[in-house]
């Protein structure tokens, strides 16, 4: 990592203290009869899983419009709310919970879950002390990345690998990990006071990162013993591609490899093995790598030279690089402290797949 990336980097750490505040003034808030609500998203916020990029990704945005990171505060913290608000549902889908969900009952975490990604949020953006113009616009852009995130990920819980193609999939990865980057380019954007065309460029930024991280997450799926995408069968990019290149009986035996996946750590090694032939792999890269360049070639655009561009480049970079697998190689943390678009728009890359 350059000095110049550390710099920024630090810049923009050091308003955590600033984004936390935020979100407790606004839980302050809350009429007292409503305690054991405050009490519950509080602890779901402390202990629950963290996305990489929460708060540096709208506060070195706001740094590369603007200069400074500050008046982005209260998209990061909506940034944050968001994503402790989707990974809790996630984490229930994913079968990571039982009776309990980060030391809480499923079910009040899951009420606290949507109070966190919905009402506190639209609490919060209602009450900013803005023009009213802008204020309405900001909340339109969270309810539309809610809603196109939630339309991600039901497609990503009803896909199946023998019913979509690459091109569906690329569409759930932009609306299920996109859609909230997109919306927290945007808003930091429009508070920067950027033109329209401008905004839209920077929310195209944002889809551009939040889809490379769900490439990510599959490539570190892939490398990781846990294996837990392939064990539930998820349409990922490179399992689509890979079973969309066979037919007749050896496409019949891929799909009879996948359903026995869970249970079968043999059938598990020869999807695995499948995933990495060569020709899967080219296919998968340059999508990857196609999505890569969108991002550089946005930023050329969109930003000066500055320490702030030069981190919010690494943070792309970093998107489509996955990290070395361990215990967090998921970005699941325990106790952390409280540190819509057609796909076929112009610009966004098509799968190069099979």
């Amino acid at each position: 990592m350059s000095s110049t990336t550390v710099r920024a980097d630090e810049a923009t750490a050091r308003l955590l203290p600033e984004v936390t505040a935020f979100i407790e003034r606004q839980l302050d808030d809350y009429p007292d009869a409503c305690g054991p609500l405050r009490t519950t998203v509080r602890k779901v916020i402390d202990r629950g899983r963290c996305e990489r990029n929460e708060t540096a990704l709208p506060l070195l945005t706001h740094a590369a419009i603007t200069g400074v990171p500050e008046p982005a505060v209260p998209v990061a913290a909506a940034h944050l709310l968001w994503w402790r608000a989707a990974n809790a549902f996630d984490d229930i889908a994913d079968g990571h919970a039982d009776a309990t969900l980060y030391g809480l009952g499923t079910g009040p975490a899951l009420m606290a879950a949507l109070e966190c990604g919905h009402g506190l949020p639209l609490r919060a953006l209602a009450a900013l002390d803005l023009p009213a113009a802008l204020r309405e616009s900001l909340i339109s852009d969270y309810l539309d990345g809610w809603t196109l995130t939630n339309d991600g990920r039901i497609r990503d819980l009803v896909n199946t690998v023998a019913t979509v193609d690459p091109q569906s999939v690329l569409t759930t990865y932009e609306h299920k990990g996109g859609s909230a980057y997109a919306m927290a380019c945007g808003m930091t954007a429009r508070i920067a006071g950027c033109a329209d065309a401008v905004t839209a460029a920077w929310r195209e930024f944002g889809y551009t990162v939040g889809t490379l991280l769900q490439f990510r997450i599959d490539e570190e799926d892939l490398r990781d013993e846990r294996a837990a995408e392939l064990r539930s069968g998820t349409a990922t990019y490179r399992l689509v591609c890979a079973v969309r290149r066979l037919t007749g009986t050896e496409r019949r035996r891929a799909l009879r490899l996948l359903a026995e996946a869970a249970d079968s750590p043999g059938s598990r090694a020869e999807i695995k093995a499948m995933l990495l032939d060569p020709a899967v792999q080219a296919a998968t890269l340059a999508t990857r790598d196609s999505l890569l360049r969108q991002a550089h070639d946005l930023l050329d655009r969109l930003a000066v030279p500055s320490d702030h561009t030069t981190a919010l480049r690494a943070l792309a970079d970093a998107a489509a690089r996955p990290a070395a697998v361990g215990p967090a190689a998921d970005g699941r943390t325990e106790g952390t402290a409280w540190a819509s678009r057609p796909s076929a728009a112009a610009g966004r890359p098509t799968s190069t797949a099979f």
